[in-house]
């Protein structure tokens, strides 16, 4: 090879290097920028203030299938309506001071704990989106192979006490996957959600495809309906039964 071609080659490999997309030494703060800015590239977030969505979620090893209807508004007002065919509606919510569920099994209850915790974190249209102030701790947590999507990782404490590590996608900044704990009528359980099938509405760029492992248990959540929009304040009012479980 001659000094010229080997030259044209080195030339290469550092250009190549330069540009490959990299968050191996970026800080926790440096990778949520970058994950901010690609869910949210224009902006728009901040004059969004409401939503809603319908997802299926399907559980084949169950041979389950549900609809869920979710609706929220700033600043924290969150819905969700579930409906699972041979069990009933599961209903879940915040009004802005108390977090409730209702379901045929346990009847209605106000929530408490890491269950109200997550319901509350999820109910700020502001956790589209990831800023610093929402956690107590932030730390590195090494790479992961989604696939042949390589991506670095954060542990996150979040303010609330709950704690999760997040994966995001060298090439694209967007978060890929979610290692968490919830609560559920079996105690405290760890799940593993891949976040897929990104999509642009209003102006934000939304995993439209959550495939989740709870348990061994495979689901797949499926976006088929969202839009942006202010939202009728009556649809968060506490419901009669749990207003009544109040001091």
């Amino acid at each position: 090879m001659s000094r010229r071609i080997l030259r044209s080659a080195l030339a290469a490999l550092v250009a190549v290097a330069a540009a490959a997309p990299t968050l191996t030494a970026q800080t926790p703060t440096a990778i949520l920028d970058r994950y901010n800015k690609a869910v949210d590239p224009s902006g728009a977030l901040a004059s969004i203030q409401g939503m809603k969505s319908t997802v299926n979620m399907e559980a084949p090893a169950m041979g389950m299938s549900m609809t869920i209807n979710a609706v929220a508004a700033r600043p924290n007002l969150l819905v969700v309506v579930t409906e699972i065919p041979g069990l009933g509606t599961i209903k879940q919510g915040h009004d802005g001071s108390t977090a409730w569920s209702t379901d045929p099994m346990q009847g209605p209850r106000v929530l408490g704990g890491l269950e109200a915790a997550a319901l509350i974190e999820g109910s700020t249209l502001n956790s589209i989106a990831r800023s610093p102030d929402q956690f107590s701790a932030m730390e590195p947590a090494g790479t992961y192979d989604a696939a042949g999507d390589m991506t670095t990782c954060v542990k996150f404490t979040w303010k609330s006490g709950r704690e999760s590590t997040d994966c995001f996608s060298n090439a694209s900044g967007l978060l890929v996957r979610s290692v968490t704990k919830q609560m559920s009528q079996a105690g405290e359980i760890e799940v593993e959600m891949f976040m897929r099938d990104y999509k642009t509405v209003s102006g934000l760029l939304m995993p439209h495809r959550i495939e989740s492992n709870m348990m061994g248990m495979q689901m797949t959540m499926t976006t088929t309906s969202m839009e942006f929009g202010p939202q009728d304040a009556k649809l968060f009012e506490l419901p009669a039964e749990v207003k009544a479980l109040k001091p």
